[in-house]
């Protein structure tokens, strides 16, 4: 099944359908593109840049958060506050059908030795399959509960290109401003201070992902 489309479908993982290829927005040479992937010519390496649900509307907006509600001229309310897209996933532990950074590869791929820090999240990244492919392990973040952050938030990524059996150290540098909200009231990023949660995976909702934790300064 390889759907082409510009928006986000919900598609039902259950459905008696060989694996999905998505194409989003593909140009002219999207016919020798998907023929190399799906001939097996070309290891694919894309993940998705949004999250799949498994129903309409599963994130249950209301009319007046959109389009909006009023008789002349309609107003919307974004009262989901930063629970958007995979946020809202992630906060509401609930499993979309596809979730965002979501991708398949014809090899496979282990992740192992998370070291964290304020500065810096290490991992290793192992080809564990038999073709050569790219790996693009995600880091995501949690924020202590008073800083009121949606959880598994993301902080970076990066792709390793790698062998059969090879293995690669993924560094993800962190900035101040990876650890600070927007202060409303001085109008500037603020540092926040104490236990962050670190996991790092291949996808927002990666089972397997490798977690611990760092204290900020």
């Amino acid at each position: 099944l390889a759907p082409r489309c510009g928006v986000s479908p919900h598609i039902s993982p259950s459905l008696p359908t060989p694996p999905r290829l998505s194409s989003s927005l593909p140009r002219q040479e999207y016919a020798d593109g998907l023929a190399d992937v799906l001939f097996g010519d070309v290891n694919p390496s894309a993940h998705l840049p949004l999250t799949l649900p498994r129903a309409e509307n599963e994130v249950g907006f209301t009319d007046a958060m959109w389009p909006g509600v009023g008789d002349k001229q309609r107003v919307a309310s974004y009262s989901e506050g930063l629970l958007v897209g995979y946020r809202w996933y992630n906060a509401h532990n609930a499993t979309p059908a596809f979730p965002f950074g979501h991708g398949l590869s014809y090899t496979t791929f282990a992740l192992a030795g998370l070291r964290a820090s304020p500065t810096r999240v290490t991992v290793t990244v192992t080809n564990t399959g038999r073709r050569p492919g790219a790996a693009a392990p995600q880091l995501y973040l949690t924020f202590p509960p008073s800083a009121g952050e949606p959880p598994g938030q993301l902080r970076g990524f990066a792709q390793a290109q790698l062998e059969p059996g090879e293995s690669a150290e993924v560094r993800f540098p962190l900035r101040a401003r990876d650890m600070s909200v927007w202060n409303a009231t001085t109008h500037a990023w603020q540092l926040v201070h104490g236990s962050f949660g670190v996991a790092v995976g291949l996808s927002s909702r990666d089972a397997a992902a490798l977690r611990g934790a760092f204290r900020s300064p």
